[in-house]
Formats: structure tokens, C-alpha cells, sequence
């Protein structure tokens, strides 16, 4: 016959693995910025559309970056995102 070896785990066992492993996950995540879509997934577009460019949204970090957009963009750019300055 078989014999089963039953392994617990105790709990203090799994908040060290658990906290053994956050470091690890944001070291994986990158230094991407958090929340930041592709260009292609918000359309964006290198022109102004109906008046409306980066450079007069909430959004816009200037020269050229986007808090909600990844990578470059131009300042008379365009997307989804679009959101009037304040």
C-alpha cells in the first residue's frame, strides 16, 4: 500500500511566501508608466481632430509625453482620451 504525506502549510508559511513574492511582481511590472495604453488602443492620431489637440488637454505632460498615452506624442496629437484642460 501507499503511504500519503499530507503537507500543511501554516499561515505564517504563507504570508512569508506572499510577502517573499511582492518585490518580485514589481520588479516584473517594468518601468512603464502605470496605467498608460498603447497609442493604438485610445486611436490616437498625430493630428488635431474637430479643434481639439494634446497640447490643450488635462493630460498632456509637456514637451511631448501623455499621463494616459505610452511613448511619444505630438502636441497638436489627438485621441480618445481627450480631455479639456481645466
Amino acid at each position: 500500500m501507499t503511504d500519503l504525506k499530507t503537507t500543511t502549510l501554516s499561515r505564517r508559511t504563507m504570508l512569508l511566501a506572499a510577502a517573499s513574492a511582492a518585490p518580485l511582481l514589481a520588479i516584473s511590472a517594468g518601468p512603464a508608466r502605470a496605467g498608460a495604453l498603447p497609442p493604438t488602443a485610445v486611436a490616437y492620431q498625430p493630428t488635431p481632430k474637430d479643434g481639439k489637440q494634446c497640447d490643450g488637454c488635462n493630460q498632456f505632460v509637456a514637451p511631448n509625453a501623455c499621463k494616459a498615452v505610452s511613448g511619444d506624442i505630438a502636441p497638436t496629437g489627438w485621441c480618445k482620451l481627450w480631455v479639456k484642460k481645466a
